[in-house]
């Protein structure tokens, strides 16, 4: 079961796969040393602070239309508990150190791993999203330059290089029960029609 904890946890669980990863290769583990050179804060936000090297920013959440149309599911006793929320949550991934050489490479390193690990199971995952036994797929989402530009200017910060991910299905398990009659007995008919003339 997924609480409405799973966003978080979501985004915890991506600084811990990145830093993971990206302080295991020799080339940026100078770079991104501990888990707090990667921040899930804005580039806006990170503007003065020169300890982040790696932004994984949550800048936008849709409702997955693919899964809005479910069946309701098991409740307490004779209980059903609506549909869960189906999200998508939308990424910018903007490297944040020195030189563009160091940019360019962080960032290229960050998209090897996302793509090398686009599928997120349970050892993966942490809090309620770890035990509730979905996976999390994350694709590299290619956005136009003019909705990039969009989501830089609503940061109120110039553009820098950055890319946009997308994390497919984060269910949001539904509190809202309701009590559901059971079916004991069913009578069908039938007939002939007679057209009136």
């Amino acid at each position: 079961m997924s609480d409405y904890t799973v966003i978080a946890e979501l985004g915890d669980s991506l600084v811990s796969l990145l830093f993971s990863e990206l302080n295991a290769d020799p080339q940026i583990s100078g770079l991104i040393d501990s888990e707090d050179r990667i921040s899930l804060e804005s580039p806006a936000d990170l503007e003065s602070n020169n300890s982040v090297r790696l932004s994984m920013y949550l800048y936008r959440i849709l409702e997955n239309a693919y899964a809005k149309n479910q069946y309701p599911v098991e409740g307490t006793g004779a209980k059903r508990r609506k549909p869960p929320l189906a999200l998508d949550l939308y990424y910018l991934l903007t490297p944040l150190v020195g030189t563009p050489r160091e940019q360019q490479i962080v960032l290229g390193k960050a998209m090897q791993v996302l793509y090398d690990r686009a599928i997120l199971e349970s050892a993966d995952l942490a809090g309620s999203l770890g035990t509730s036994g979905e996976e999390i797929r994350l694709v590299l989402n290619p956005v136009s330059l003019e909705e990039l530009t969009r989501v830089w200017q609503a940061l109120e910060i110039a553009y820098r290089l950055s890319v946009c991910y997308v994390a497919r299905v984060i269910i949001v398990d539904s509190e809202q029960q309701q009590f559901g009659q059971p079916i004991v007995y069913r009578r069908i008919t039938y007939g002939t029609f007679e057209p009136q003339g």
